[in-house]
């Protein structure tokens, strides 16, 4: 008895249900094939331009390592950005050696001397400007020579005192040049 069915309405709705289940079933197969078919084409399409792209960079990349390469100027620019680098070390070193100089130079008061100028070239100092007297004039030399400084005193010109104007009084002093030779340890890289 179990195939007879009392109510046959019943039977075409399960029916007419699992049918429409069916067709949904083979819908929605159809669509997500359809979708991930058209998203790999899409995908495909993107990596292949992607490629196509990195392909010319790295060829724009090659002919522009073999224009570095060849290419003069920036040969000359490298050249020119060594010889920066060692000049840069050797300013460093000489910047040093100026600023040693100068402690030991100030090591050494100038008393009764006034200097106006000190340019230091070629290992040697060359100093201008007045002293009070020859007095002290020759002990702020001797004071420079127990510093290590060698004073020339045969090159330094000395002249006669003269009247000038100095911290608003007017003194008569002498003015004078002097070349001095940088101590042993400081006038060495």
């Amino acid at each position: 008895m179990s195939d007879f069915n009392l109510l046959p309405w019943r039977e075409q709705l399960r029916h007419s249900r699992i049918r429409s289940w069916q067709w949904g079933c083979v819908l929605s197969s159809v669509a997500t094939v359809s979708m991930v078919y058209g998203l790999d084409q899409a995908w495909d399409g993107w990596l292949a331009e992607q490629h196509a792209q990195q392909q010319q960079a790295e060829q724009t990349m090659a002919l522009w390592q073999g224009e570095l390469k060849s290419d003069a100027e920036w040969q000359a620019r490298t050249r020119l950005a060594q010889q920066v680098q060692h000049d840069w070390v050797q300013l460093r070193q000489q910047q040093t050696r100026a600023w040693q100089v100068m402690q030991q130079w100030l090591s050494v008061p100038p008393l009764g001397v006034q200097i106006e100028r000190v340019m230091w070239r070629d290992q040697q100092c060359q100093v201008s400007g007045w002293a009070l007297s020859a007095g002290h004039w020759q002990n702020w030399q001797t004071a420079l020579a127990v510093a290590g400084f060698s004073p020339h005193t045969e090159q330094s010109p000395w002249a006669e005192a003269q009247w000038r104007q100095a911290d608003e009084l007017s003194v008569k002093q002498h003015p004078f040049q002097l070349t001095l030779t940088l101590p042993a340890l400081l006038a060495k890289p």
